[in-house]
């Protein structure tokens, strides 16, 4: 998957240069947010896909847009920007990802951008993705520390209780490291945050000898 999106990837910044100048490139900045719409299209994408055996296959392809067209931030500015012609952001999209992704896929990313809406693609992917999870009843349990110790025997213990106490659901693990919150752990479980790091043991006792004070 990964040879596909630096081909495509490089396939893009191509077609960019060949057919507008680096003026027409440059990067504006109209942000526009809204979960509403990512949420209402990831659910219709998911129910596509499922309906036509392709769960997979649509999170399979929306991992290789986004390594290709939202990380590189020229290539995302040039297709998100309602400045440059509509037909020539269509015209690259289709020669790059024609063959390369599922048209289920390929006619969400057009949708997007011609509605000038491609703005909201990371929110869908990530919507795209908790639908999935729940798809397959799947939680993801985000542990962060200040060091790796995910192979420690600490961490096993933790994930065993982790596991134990979501015993109705197939837990997967990520993990993070933050130096900041200077040592113990920080879980996140959908969207309940357990802090149990020494920065916010630092705080609360900050907190306390202020109002003492």
């Amino acid at each position: 998957m990964d040879s596909i999106a630096d081909n495509i990837l490089g396939d893009l910044k191509k077609e960019i240069l060949k057919e507008i100048t680096r003026e027409k490139a440059s990067r504006f900045t109209c942000i526009v947010k809204n979960e509403s719409s990512a949420k209402n299209y990831a659910k219709a994408m998911f129910d596509v896909a499922s309906d036509s055996g392709k769960i997979e296959t649509v999170k399979s392809d929306l991992n290789i847009v986004y390594s290709s067209l939202l990380v590189d931030n020229d290539i995302y500015e040039f297709f998100k920007s309602s400045f440059i012609d509509g037909n020539l952001r269509m015209r690259i999209l289709k020669k790059i990802y024609t063959g390369n992704i599922s048209e289920e896929t390929f006619n969400l990313i057009s949708i997007l951008i011609e509605r000038d809406m491609i703005n909201i693609l990371f929110a869908i992917i990530v919507e795209y993705e908790n639908l999935c999870n729940e798809y397959y009843n799947i939680i993801v349990v985000k542990i962060t520390t200040a060091s790796d110790i995910s192979d420690t025997d600490d961490m096993q213990k933790l994930r065993d209780h982790i596991i134990k106490m979501i015993s109705d659901k197939d837990v997967h693990f990520t993990y993070g490291i933050d130096k900041n919150i200077i040592g113990g752990v920080v879980i996140e479980i959908e969207d309940v945050v357990y802090d149990y790091s020494v920065r916010r043991l630092l705080t609360e006792l900050k907190s306390s000898v202020s109002e003492n004070n």
